[in-house]
């Protein structure tokens, strides 16, 4: 049971007096989709919605929600549990009304999203579906054209562990690095070894970083998977927020860098190129070492490719 506090700081955000509004006018819209940064208040959010829709207090147990989110180590929203959640709707429904939470829109194998297009578009009656992701770029754009995206706004949650921010002193020392004179006499050693050395730190500090969040976590929610799978499920969940949280840092760093040297504009925005082809090999499951290899390399290459200083 959420705490009356939890529920009026949810019931305060602005986008959702709006639906609340829209509700009370009999304009509630069939498919919403829920964006923002916070993937926790993103999640209070969906349940709160999800218990004004079914006037209860608990929506995730009410026996007319059904919750759809990825799976297994993959972390994709596959067929069968697709499929499963579509035929559910059909049956007869307790109050009238129901309501599926759909997390992680972003994560839909192509097939599952096209068995769930229908629904989506016509929902039984009574039905509220409500999606929500911190990736709302990555939704494919036949989802988002069957719903009404709401942005609640939030920013996720820092990292402030020690070690963390000794990792970033260390990447900011890199980057002084390659913001400064080339000098004849530079060996190449001085950078190559910092850069492997950050490398694999990351992936030790990710590591650590996901054993502690697990142990402040709550337990798994509910779920019709295997056990082993739900668990491992919910803890790449996990390592895939902390590892977005880290590489938000890391472009934060370079876009500052960017500023206090304008000259290395461009290298700059380089970099952050090739940090976001880094994000995208993770989510794809690459290994963190070679993907932040990937990312350092390019970086030393486009920085470095200008002639010594006198």
């Amino acid at each position: 049971m959420k705490s009356a506090a939890v529920s009026a700081d949810i019931a305060s955000l602005p986008a959702l007096k709006v639906l609340l509004r829209a509700r009370a006018e009999g304009r509630m819209p069939h498919a919403v989709l829920l964006t923002g940064q916070n993937a926790e208040q993103l999640n209070r959010a969906s349940e709160w919605l999800a218990a004004q829709h079914l006037e209860t207090e608990d929506a995730v147990a009410h026996s007319d929600c059904r919750v759809l989110r990825p799976s297994k180590k993959s972390r994709r929203i596959n067929i069968e549990n697709t499929l499963e959640v579509v035929a559910d709707l059909r049956l007869s429904s307790f109050t009238g009304r129901r309501v599926v939470i759909v997390h992680e829109p972003d994560r839909f194998m192509s097939e599952a999203a096209n068995a769930f297009l229908k629904t989506l578009e016509e929902p039984p009656a009574g039905t509220l579906i409500i999606l929500q992701t911190v990736n709302y770029y990555r939704v494919l754009p036949t989802i988002l054209s069957r719903c009404l995206r709401f942005h609640l706004g939030g920013e996720a949650p820092m990292l402030t562990d020690p070690s963390w921010a000794d990792w970033l002193r260390e990447f900011d020392r890199l980057l002084v690095k390659l913001t400064g004179p080339i000098t004849a006499t530079q060996r190449p050693t001085e950078i190559i070894i910092p850069i492997y050395a950050l490398c694999a730190r990351f992936e030790v500090l990710l590591e650590l970083f996901v054993k502690e969040g697990l142990k402040a976590a709550p337990p798994p929610p509910p779920t019709d998977d295997d056990e082993e799978d739900a668990e491992d499920a919910y803890e790449e969940s996990i390592r895939r927020g902390i590892r977005a949280r880290m590489l938000v840092s890391l472009e934060e760093r370079l876009r500052l860098a960017g500023r206090n040297h304008p000259a290395f504009a461009l290298q700059v925005a380089s970099a952050v190129d090739y940090l976001e082809a880094a994000r995208v090999r993770l989510e794809l499951n690459y290994q963190v070492l070679a993907a932040l290899e990937t990312f350092f390399l390019q970086t030393l290459r486009t920085f470095t490719a200008r002639p010594p200083a006198a």
